[in-house]
């Protein structure tokens, strides 16, 4: 009777067309065939331009705060018009000493910023660190994901607060989700849920998380606790496994970080999240550092991460020899609806835009009123928060200094 129930099931599957978490002979139906088209030269960061209308301006600079030297992680959010950007401190180096974050307000696009004051702070003699933040906007609540650990990367939980409009300060709501490091603002997908993206510490107390993962809500009850989806069964993807996700439709499309590989791996679901499948990337490089991902209003897919530095052979293939996979610049790559790869590149920062960033990187964005935000960490030894406005419509247009040669014209 078992082996009934169990071919029963098989068949179902099979004749239904559902992919198996991890099974890489299930059928195809993604919308995505690889990230980056093979008959289209990857471009390098030097043949790429700013989108038009773009404009930068620094949120803090850890240069002129004479206690807490280093910042990371930062995150952006609105809230009736005004931004929010926040970020995790320490007094000089990364997760050494007390650690809690901060946040400024812009209520000019960013142009400038409030002073700036505490998001969360607590339980510093514990060993209890708050680090990276991500925001959500529902029906006239702000909402901030903070990521807890118990010393030096050891996930706890992420925990939910709001802001108190009348008042201007945080409401702790409490952990929503255990052992996880949100790395995306949380998105509203067609069947009334919301994912969020990041990565997952198998086991309590574990050093690092190493899961790719999402977090799917009870609707819009984002106060309640949020249900675990691995995207892969390996206990240790990357020491850092930082994923962002793209959502479109029942369809969702996920990235995350590699150290040793330049070329990260991409996940597919085509059930809103609940099952996920591998897909090959041998075209689509990225340095190793966070990514930011999403769908804009005009429908184009978009994720932001680090553009490495290399060169190509005579076919137009990425050389991974002698490749640099620093960080010093960021950029946008984007898909048209529709489009089964990303096909077009553009730049947000570098060392040659106004405000001479040497490093640009942990992107978070945030789209409103027809302009794409985003954060990043900025600078090299003393840290900023970097932030950058794009028009959205400027992401819509053809770069002419952009190399998208077909194999025709090499």
């Amino acid at each position: 009777m078992q082996e009934v129930l169990r071919s029963l099931v098989l068949s179902t599957a099979i004749l239904s067309g559902l992919a198996a978490f991890g099974d890489d002979s299930a059928p195809f139906l993604a919308p995505f065939l690889a990230p980056w088209p093979d008959d289209v030269p990857y471009p390098t960061p030097a043949e790429i331009c700013f989108p038009d209308g773009i404009y930068h301006s620094i949120v803090h600079d850890c240069d002129t705060d004479p206690a807490y030297k280093f910042l990371h992680e930062t995150a952006i959010g609105v809230l009736d018009d005004e931004l929010f950007a926040a970020w995790y401190h320490n007094p000089k180096h990364e997760l050494h000493g007390k650690t809690f974050q901060r946040f400024r307000t812009s209520k000019d696009g960013g142009k400038t910023w409030s002073d700036h004051a505490v998001l969360m702070d607590r339980d510093n003699d514990k060993g209890l660190m708050y680090v990276g933040v991500q925001f959500l906007t529902l029906d006239g609540t702000l909402y901030a994901f903070t990521n807890q650990e118990h010393g030096t990367e050891r996930p706890v939980d992420c925990i939910l607060l709001s802001w108190d409009k009348a008042n201007r300060k945080w409401v702790e709501h409490g952990p929503v989700a255990e052992r996880f490091l949100a790395m995306q603002q949380p998105m509203l997908m067609d069947n009334g849920n919301f994912v969020i993206s990041g990565s997952y510490a198998a086991r309590p107390g574990q050093v690092n998380a190493t899961v790719p993962v999402v977090y799917i809500s009870q609707g819009k009850d984002v106060e309640k606790p949020w249900r675990r989806v691995l995207l892969d069964t390996a206990k240790r993807v990357n020491v850092f496994a930082e994923t962002a996700v793209v959502v479109d439709g029942k369809n969702l499309l996920a990235v995350t970080r590699l150290e040793k590989n330049p070329f990260p791996n991409f996940y597919e679901s085509n059930d809103f999240g609940e099952s996920w499948r591998k897909i090959e990337n041998k075209t689509f490089a990225a340095s190793h550092s966070k990514f930011a991902a999403g769908t804009l209003s005009t429908g184009y897919r978009y994720i932001i991460y680090n553009l490495p530095r290399f060169k190509r052979n005579d076919d137009g293939n990425i050389l991974t020899e002698g490749m640099n996979r620093g960080r010093h610049t960021l950029v946008i790559a984007v898909a048209k609806p529709g489009e089964k790869t990303f096909s077009r590149i553009w730049k947000i920062s570098d060392v040659t835009q106004s405000t001479a960033q040497k490093a640009s990187h942990y992107p978070c964005a945030v789209e409103h009123e027809g302009m794409l935000y985003v954060t990043y960490t900025g600078g090299h030894k003393l840290r900023n928060c970097g932030f950058t406005a794009i028009p959205v419509a400027s992401l819509s247009k053809e770069s002419p200094k952009e190399i998208l040669a077909s194999k025709d014209s090499r």
